[in-house]
């Protein structure tokens, strides 16, 4: 038995594995997307971006904070130790709300590739190798977290020198002139301009709970998935806003809207290399396709924690030899091949379906997120531990949630609405009927 558990521990990741886990989370797809999605609003996204860090970085702290006080700092467990109620809602929406933004991600990433493959332009051709890539990567992580931190640690590492070089070496290349020039080229008045960049922003964050949420498979969770947590955070918020800043002042507004791999764009012009520009692009799609591998992750635990409490299919608990949910893997699988394929048979509407999806996964995260702090307040007053702190945490990152919502449209806000109130109702009668089921078996 001593050995399985050396073996067991083996697999697990340590501080640096932890940290490379969260740095992948938040700079996978969306530090590529950043860039170009952030020109349509223009330069004055600065505001935005130094607003939106400020709440992203109170809801890491969060995570930090419930790493450090409840066994499975997940946020399908945080909402669950609140109510089963919200442990189930927030379960689904964690879950299902991933995997809408995962098969995303995997478009993002291949999209960068269609310099090279443009038969990646086809939708069916995207299509079918999207499907292929699902299945690849699940059957890779079936063999434990371990594969995945090396495939992670090796493409995240090259992403962030071309994202480092960017934010050192492109001031040389900046023009305050441009800078000012591009400061507002949405067309809205400065209040909406800044609300304007919030979206893509907040979805750029989406992952500060990716340790949290993998505890399991970490060493020493306690300690490390606070720490992992604020550097990967810091490391990433840091990068974000120089690279994004200084390429406001590099490019016009509409260069960098034209351009799909941003920073390729940066990097060609830093080296005056149209090869090393190609090269970026290359790691850049790579990273984020990688990234894919980590969300999986993330979503068959969460669907785990989820299953474990009775809230999901208890199929997603079954773990093979390598602690992985086999089975919930494969369902997630089976779940985001039918919405690959749904996006393909809507042919030439594929951009906006992607677009549509990502904003609807974001706020469907968002309500885990809120109900993570909630729990922290409630850890509080069981303890009797009530802080100042924790209250200002959970408040700060609160009212960065509800800028979330705002900034959204009123037909993507009314979709998660109406799941916010239909799921719960879905709970309730599932649950009475299994009530009325077992008292029939009884009797």
């Amino acid at each position: 038995m001593a050995s399985d558990g050396k073996a067991s521990d083996a697999k697990k990741l340590g501080m640096i594995g932890a940290t490379f886990l969260i740095i992948s989370s938040l700079a996978g797809s969306g530090v590529i997307a950043l860039p170009q999605q952030l020109a349509f609003t223009g330069s004055i996204t600065l505001i935005s971006f130094i607003l939106v860090t400020i709440g992203a970085l109170f809801l890491t702290l969060v995570y930090v904070r419930a790493g450090e006080r409840f066994d499975d700092p997940s946020p399908t467990a945080l909402a669950t130790y609140i109510s089963p109620l919200l442990g189930a809602q927030c379960g689904f929406f964690y879950v299902y709300g991933n995997l809408i933004s995962n098969v995303s991600i995997l478009i993002a990433g291949l999209g960068y590739l269609a310099m090279f493959i443009p038969q990646l332009n086809n939708p069916i051709f995207l299509g079918i190798t999207i499907i292929t890539l699902i299945w690849v990567f699940a059957a890779l992580s079936l063999r434990g977290v371990g594969i995945i931190a090396q495939v992670v640690s090796v493409t995240v590492t090259l992403l962030l020198i071309s994202v480092v070089l960017t934010s050192l070496f492109g001031w040389l290349e900046f023009s305050p002139g441009q800078f000012k020039e591009n400061w507002n080229v949405s067309g809205l008045n400065e209040g909406s301009a800044i609300m304007g960049g919030f979206a893509v922003l907040i979805f750029s964050y989406v992952g500060v709970e990716s340790v949290a949420t993998n505890a399991a498979q970490i060493k020493n969770p306690h300690k490390v998935v606070p720490i992992a947590t604020i550097i990967g955070f810091m490391v990433v918020a840091v990068f974000y806003i120089l690279s994004t800043t200084v390429m406001e002042g590099m490019f016009t507004a509409k260069e960098i809207q034209n351009a799909p791999a941003s920073f390729a764009l940066s990097m060609e012009k830093i080296t005056s290399s149209s090869y090393v520009g190609s090269a970026v692009s290359l790691v850049m799609s790579i990273a984020c396709i990688a990234s894919f591998i980590v969300w999986g992750l993330n979503s068959v635990s969460a669907a785990k924690t989820s299953a474990d409490n009775g809230f999901l299919p208890k199929a997603y608990s079954k773990v093979n030899r390598h602690g992985i949910p086999h089975i919930g893997l494969i369902i997630n699988a089976v779940i985001m091949t039918v919405v690959e394929v749904i996006l393909m048979l809507m042919g030439s509407n594929i951009a906006e379906a992607f677009n549509i999806s990502v904003t609807i996964s974001v706020l469907l995260l968002l309500f885990p997120y809120f109900w993570s702090g909630i729990a922290l307040l409630k850890k509080d007053v069981v303890d009797n531990k009530i802080t100042a702190g924790d209250l200002a945490i959970v408040l700060l990152s609160s009212v960065f949630i509800l800028a979330a919502f705002a900034s959204a449209d009123y037909d993507e806000l009314l979709i998660v609405i109406a799941s916010a109130l239909i799921i719960p109702g879905i709970y309730v009668v599932l649950m009475n009927l299994h009530v009325v089921s077992a008292d029939s078996k009884s009797s």
